[in-house]
């Protein structure tokens, strides 16, 4: 007997030595299939990779702190491989010896052996936990317990060595547990504040785990962006320049699409890393189709034992969490490489915008770039890698198909065939539509921007209504370009539709067609195993479909960026002043005689060492050249020979458009000669423009710029500059913010903060830009003389100054005059006396100065003590507006009643109908399959019969899915898109003053940028989707109930689930993607501010500062954008697990009740979970894209609801019905108190005027005295208390709407404003009913100005204004005929003549009086020899009325008039 049992056992030891690899006898692998697969080739691989990773480790330094944790880690190491090696001495000398067995054990020892040297580098020298260790711990668990397994079936002497094996398996998995424990813990300190992702187990990763903890705060409380987790080091935006402008530098850059060959290539790294996990997704998907006709089978054939269907079981809840795994780990590193696309783009176009040639600037180009065009390539960089996986699935599918069906499979590749080149077609009409949509996009967002920018002059000048509609019709304009691409996106959708519909109906007619000749069966198994594998050709079909336009959209898009990156940049063409040099004036033969290098201009940052130059020698030498803004136009300045000496004051004067401002910016290198040289000894240099650059900070970091606070400094420069009772009145002193573009300071304020900055650089020379046209005599007298005087701080620090004026008593300060003449020469150079005795520069012109000159004191930093906002400002704000947090954002029902109230009720019904009828014709071709394929032995009559029925199904699908896309995309999108953009413009045109004194600019652009954006493209295409898949999704579900009332039992859990979990998921998910809108702002706020100051950025050498903070700011906003991404995908795995579950479930009662069950009803449920995991993935991701993507549309309405309007109910009344009112001009004051906001703080204190018609007024003060507070007031820029009263010709304006008072009135505001896109004539007589004014009336008006050649020069009445080629001086003056040509009774001036030369001044004032004879002008006045022949003057102190009298009863007397009037000058 028991030579029987060893006989026996040797016979089955025999058996289990064969590689079978099916075992003989039992559904099971033989053991030496096991040892040499299942061990032998993971514990090769592992001593083949380990030791490489080792000498990697041993370079890098200690990460770790001592811990307990490593001796633990070794501990468990150690018995495990204890363990080994009693089962190798088992195998080796036990009863039963297999060679395999023995090689494969001594492989796994010496795997231990190795792992404990490996997991002790490891852990010192590694931030996450080892991902060789843990793959290869998972797997070889895995396998391990296969073995064990196998071991105890055996009917062996096996006991003992399985024991040691199931032993070795917990063992390992204890090894396995603590080899995946994070060390965040444990870290250094340097490392403690990394990303967790950084520190996380690739076990983490592939599920996402290290999400959980961000997840669970936003759950428990509203996110900050501190909460939001640091940036991978690898998208670090340092990082993503440093490679992207390698790989451009590197690339032919002339040749097509080299930007985005070379932006691929720069990122190729974490690219490549998506392909591998691809591979395996395509692997584990196509893995199911065998799955569902070998569970087909099996519920069909009794005989077959359970074995097979728990193995079954088995291999679909593995199949389905590998599928879950691959797509986290692609997805990841997918999500990476777009977020790596983004930074790399921004961060290029941002450098070269400070690299940017003056002549090439289009700030709306720029912006657009940025914006809309980087965030179309990021869409389409998440669907790259589909480019070349898709068409590999749909080779593997049309194979496999091929299998199953035959000849039949040819089907499904004709359609595809069709449908590619139908797309193919499509694409570049889709490119070429996008682009004009883009480009209206460009222009309506460039035109807002600079409305948003000057909303005071657009309220001064009545033009809200005018602008409102301008920009309204761009949007409209906008949004019916936008039609054809919708049009043709809604085909290229169709075109998928009909794929995936269609493909199926081809399919299985020409099948049944076939089937006549060759006779085979449509059985269960192959029917539904085809059509799944008909899904999974479509899906990748309609995938690749959708990435061809967009990628050529984006394609498009690189086009756009790589042009702009290939636009003419700013070549510094000043060369070196070496010491020696002589001046242009003395030898100007010698200096422009010294040879140029190989024949090109030798740029200045090229010379490392600055000349030390002694006082008096030459800075800067302008040499015989000619200047123009481009070099084939006519040249502005010519023959230039010019001379800057150091320490020295040099003053240019000229008329208006004489080029004086040119020749500054070519002396600092922004304007290329076109002939002569220019040569320097100072590469930096402090600049204040014409218009002063303000950036959106507090005063003090405006003060401060990139240096550092030097408290004496600061206040030497603060007192220097006249600005410290301006600090002390605001309420956080020097913490106040400016406001976009200085928006809460007065225009003389916004000069003297520009001056401060450039003198606390301490550069040694300043180019100043007619600083102290905006200053009253007081003030400039006070700064002059801190400054110019012999005790002044440019003195004190020897100072070069070059400075151009319009005033000519300034010139008292000056050591050189530069006088330029009209046609762009120079007229004269040398002293004053010079000028005066040599020139009848200054014929006509009184030049005589009253008072004198005084040394200033000792400068002292401002006091700290609180006081009132000054009067001419706005109140000031700590902090700009910024939106809503998530605690005050709309409800989610009041977010959806707002977005589809903007469409029509009767066309959303009929979408809704359209959609749900389209699910239910496509799935209902899945039940009908199940009848079909049930038939035994279906004949010929009966294959048409089901075949015409599933072709009806189909065109009932395909014809809902026609109506639904054009009724949502064509109607109903531009419908809603075109509301909400007129809703939120009427919110901004209406809002009050101090809404943008408080609003940053950037923040309110991004409302009509980002997210109109969103809710034009993201938004209606996510809903498009989720209603799509929810409707399939609900039908799926109703089709899994057929199979089995058991398995509908698991439906209300699974819902429930869902619920809890989107709950979960939405709070966090939503909070972040408002944080990544949010984030944006500031990056558009730094990106405008550099834009507008990109002169004085480059003139102070500030483009690295600048870089970096941009780079910070990109940082900060790639952290939601990355991390949006992310817990998205984590839904999906939760999600993809849920279903592998379900899947399991759903086999066991496969196994256990098959008898009950119908093959073809198990088919179609194995057949819809197959579908369902992704399916149901897709509707709560679409859900939550919609979710965030209403977060646009919620800040929209909050925007909307929150924005106060600066109508009043009682503002209501209609202005009298005279055509011309008023038709006197009369205006009454009485009793005026006024303030910025309702219930502030009063500016306006008291006053009471009464300003006869047709009388000319002047009002005039110190700076902040309230004259711009005022005019605002009869303006109704202001609000005024009770018991105040503004009455013109007896109409108590109060009761008027503001625009209608606007219209009533001239004005010529301040700051220059013209509107964008619109021609000369459009700007002079913006007003409809001014445009029946004649040429003649408005050429007359512009001789009159001396502006008739400038504007023929320009085109012509009907060209189009460009603003930015005429000098400040010509703007003033085609404001003024802007205000001669609305022929009103009241005109206001706000220093009309604040940047004009003085002879112009005189021409002004020649103009008031003969063109505005019978008109009350009321004028706000800083030269006061402007209102010497005016019949009264208002002097305001502090907000108050202090003197009102005519001019030369004032100078009469000792008055607050005289003291100013002997400040100044007649």
């Amino acid at each position: 007997m028991n030579n029987m049992m060893d006989t026996n056992s040797s016979a089955e030891w025999l058996l289990e030595a064969d590689f079978g690899p099916a075992a003989t006898g039992r559904f099971d692998f033989t053991l030496a299939f096991e040892g040499a697969i299942l061990s032998i080739v993971p514990s090769a691989l592992f001593l083949l990779l380990a030791p490489q990773r080792l000498v990697w480790l041993m370079k890098q330094p200690r990460k770790v702190a001592k811990s307990p944790r490593s001796i633990l880690k070794l501990g468990l190491i150690g018995l495990y491989t204890a363990l080994q090696l009693s089962i190798l001495l088992y195998w080796a000398l036990g009863p039963v010896r297999t060679a395999v067995q023995t090689a494969a054990g001594v492989l796994v020892f010496v795997s231990g052996l190795l792992l404990l040297v490996v997991s002790h580098a490891e852990h010192a020298r590694a931030l996450a936990p080892s991902t060789v260790i843990t793959v290869y711990l998972l797997f070889t668990l895995l396998f391990d317990a296969v073995m064990a397994r196998t071991l105890w079936l055996l009917h062996m002497d096996t006991g003992a060595v399985a024991r040691l094996f199931t032993a070795a398996v917990v063992l390992k998995l204890l090894v396995l547990a603590a080899e995946a424990w994070e060390k965040r813990s444990i870290l250094l300190a340097r490392y403690q504040n990394l990303s967790p992702e950084m520190t996380s187990s690739i076990l983490s990763h592939g599920v996402y785990w290290w999400l959980n903890p961000l997840l669970r705060t936003g759950f428990g409380r509203f996110l900050t962006m501190q909460d939001m987790y640091p940036i991978h080091e690898d998208m670090v935006a340092r990082k993503l320049l440093a490679r992207a402008q390698k790989a451009w530098a590197s690339a032919n850059q002339s040749r097509k699409h080299s930007l985005a060959s070379s932006t691929v290539w720069a990122n190729k790294s974490v690219f490549s890393s998506g392909v591998l996990a691809r591979l395996f997704l395509i692997a584990f998907k196509y893995s199911l189709p065998f799955l569902i006709k070998t569970t087909t089978s099996f519920s069909g054939d009794a005989s077959q034992p359970d074995a097979v269907g728990w193995a079954l079981t088995g291999a679909w809840f593995l199949a389905l969490i590998g599928r879950a795994i691959s797509n986290a780990f692609y997805y990841q590193r997918t999500y990476r490489f777009v977020t790596s696309v983004r930074g790399s783009l921004c961060t290029q176009i941002f450098c070269k915008t400070l690299d940017l040639s003056v002549t090439a600037l289009d700030e709306s180009i720029a912006v657009t770039l940025m914006s809309t065009d980087t965030e179309t390539i990021c869409q389409t960089s998440a669907l790259l890698h589909e480019l070349w996986a898709s068409p590999i699935e749909c080779g593997v599918a049309l194979y496999l198909l091929y299998q199953n069906l035959g000849p039949a499979a040819v089907a499904p590749i004709v359609v595809t065939i069709g449908a590619t080149v139908a797309v193919m077609q499509l694409a570049s009409y889709t490119g070429q539509a996008q682009r004009k949509w883009v480009r209206s996009i460009q222009t309506r967002v460039d035109v807002t921007a600079s409305v948003l920018g000057s909303m005071k002059e657009v309220k001064m000048l009545a033009l809200s209504d005018i602008v409102s509609d301008m920009v309204q019709g761009l949007r409209v304009k906008e949004l019916r370009l936008s039609k054809d691409y919708r049009k043709l996106l809604c085909l290229r959708v169709l075109i998928g539709g009909i794929t995936q519909v269609g493909a199926p109906l081809a399919t299985f007619a020409t099948f049944v067609i076939m089937s006549k000749t060759t006779g085979q069966p449509l059985d269960t198994g192959t029917a539904y195993a085809s059509l799944s594998l008909i899904y999974l050709l479509t899906n990748p079909i309609v995938t690749f479909l959708r990435a061809i336009p967009m990628t050529t959209t984006a394609l498009a898009c690189f086009g756009r960026i790589q042009k702009f990156l290939l636009s003419e940049s700013r070549a510094d063409h000043r060369l070196p002043l070496l010491p020696g040099d002589s001046p242009s004036g003395e030898a100007s033969t010698d200096v422009s005689s010294r040879p140029r290098e190989s024949g090109t201009v030798m740029e200045l940052q090229n010379f490392k060492r600055e000349p030390v130059l002694p006082a008096g020698a030459p800075l800067v030498v302008v040499s015989d050249a000619s200047f123009g803004w481009t070099r084939s136009g006519p040249p502005i300045l010519k023959d230039i020979p010019v001379a800057i000496r150091r320490a020295h004051f040099t003053f240019i004067i000229g008329n208006v458009g004489a080029g004086k401002s040119t020749l500054m910016k070519a002396m600092l290198g922004e304007t290329q000669p076109c002939k002569g040289f220019v040569y320097t000894g100072a590469r930096n240099a402090a600049y204040v423009g014409q218009t002063p650059w303000i950036q959106n900070l507090t005063i003090r970091k405006n003060i401060l710029g990139v240096s550092s606070y030097d408290r004496d400094w600061y206040g030497r420069v603060v007192h220097a500059c006249g600005l410290e009772q301006d600090i002390r009145d605001l309420p956080s002193k020097d913490a106040t913010k400016a406001g976009s573009a200085g928006v809460s300071l007065s225009g003389g304020q916004q000069q003297r903060l520009a001056l401060a900055r450039a003198v606390y650089s301490r550069e040694q020379i300043l180019f100043l830009d007619d600083v102290f046209s905006g200053q009253d005599a007081a003030t400039a007298e006070h700064v002059q003389q801190a400054l110019f005087a012999d005790g002044g701080l440019f003195r004190e620090m020897g100072t070069t100054v070059v400075c151009i004026t319009s005033t000519i008593h300034t010139l008292a300060h000056a050591d050189h005059i530069i006088a330029l003449s009209e046609d762009g020469r120079v007229l004269h150079q040398g002293s004053f006396q010079q000028l005066h005795s040599e020139t009848d520069y200054l014929q006509g012109l009184n030049i005589i100065r009253n008072g004198s000159a005084k040394t200033p004191e000792n400068a002292k930093p401002p006091k700290t003590d609180h006081g009132a906002a000054g009067p001419d400002r706005p109140p000031p704000n700590t902090s700009s507006r910024e939106p809503d947090p998530p605690s005050r954002a709309p409800s989610e029902f009041a977010t959806y009643r707002y977005y589809f109230s903007t469409v029509r009720a009767r066309y959303l019904v009929l979408f809704i109908a359209s959609i749900s009828l389209f699910a239910g014709g496509y799935k209902m071709t899945e039940l009908l399959l199940s009848f079909w394929t049930g038939h035994e032995a279906p004949d010929e009559s009966t294959n048409s019969f089901y075949l015409g029925l599933y072709g009806l199904f189909s065109g009932v699908a395909l014809a809902s899915m026609v109506v639904a896309l054009y009724v949502w995309g064509i109607v109903l999108t531009p419908q809603s898109s075109e509301v909400l953009h007129a809703r939120l413009l009427r919110a901004v045109i209406r809002a009050p003053l101090a809404f943008f004194s408080g609003t940053d600019v950037g923040v309110t652009t991004n409302r009509f940028s980002q997210d109109m954006s969103i809710i034009d493209t993201e938004l209606p295409f996510e809903l498009i989707d989720l209603s799509h898949d929810l409707f399939v999704l609900v039908m799926g579900g109703v089709l899994m109930t057929v199979f089995s009332g058991y398995f509908a039992a698991l439906l209300p859990p699974v819902v429930l689930f869902c619920w809890l979990l989107q709950k979960f998921y939405l709070r966090t998910s939503r909070q972040i993607r408002l944080l990544d809108l949010e984030a944006k702002s500031p990056l558009f706020t730094q990106f405008l501010d550099l834009l507008q100051g990109l002169a004085s950025v480059r003139a102070f050498a500030w483009e690295e500062p600048f870089r970096e903070q941009y780079l910070e700011l990109l940082d900060a906003s790639q952290r939601p954008y990355y991390l949006l991404f992310c817990v998205q995908r984590w839904l999906g795995v939760v999600l993809e697990l849920m279903v592998a579950v379900l899947a399991a479930l759903l086999l066991v009662l496969v196994v256990k009740l098959r008898a009950q069950f119908s093959p073809h009803f198990v088919a179609l449920a194995v057949l819809n979970v197959m579908s369902f995991s992704q399916m149901l993935a897709a509707v709560i991701q679409e859900w939550t894209q919609c979710e965030t993507a209403f977060g646009s549309v919620a800040r929209v309405k909050a925007f909307c609801d929150d924005t106060q309007d600066e109508n009043l109910p009682a503002e209501r009344l209609s202005p009298p019905e005279q055509q011309h009112w008023p038709a006197r001009g009369h205006v009454v004051i009485e009793n005026l108190v006024a303030a910025y906001t309702a219930g502030g703080a009063p500016v306006v204190r008291g006053v009471s005027l009464d300003m006869p018609a047709g009388a000319k007024v002047g009002i005039c003060g110190r700076s902040g005295s309230g004259k711009s507070s005022l005019l605002g007031t009869l303006l109704r820029l202001l609000e005024m208390a009770p018991g105040s009263r503004v009455r013109f010709d007896g109409v108590d304006i109060a009761t008027l709407p503001r625009q209608a008072v606007r219209a009533a009135v001239a004005v010529v505001p301040q700051h220059p404003f013209f509107l964008k896109n619109r021609s000369i004539r459009e700007n002079l007589v913006p007003h409809r009913r001014q445009q029946e004014s004649s040429d003649e009336r408005i050429l007359a008006v512009l001789r009159r100005l001396n502006m008739g050649d400038v504007v023929e020069r320009l085109g012509g009445l009907e060209s189009q204004l460009d603003a930015d080629r005429l000098s400040q001086g010509q703007r003033q003056l085609l404001c003024l005929a802007r205000a001669i040509l609305a022929d009103k009774k009241i005109v206001l001036l706000d220093e009309a003549s604040s940047n004009i030369d003085e002879r112009s001044e005189r021409l002004i004032r020649d103009v008031i009086r003969e063109q505005f004879v019978g008109c009350t002008v009321i004028a706000i006045v800083h030269r006061l020899g402007a209102v010497a022949d005016f019949d009264h003057v208002a002097v305001m102190s502090g907000g108050r009325l202090v003197e009102w009298d005519s001019p030369q009863a004032l100078l009469a007397r000792d008055s607050e008039f005289k003291r100013l009037w002997d400040l100044g000058t007649n």
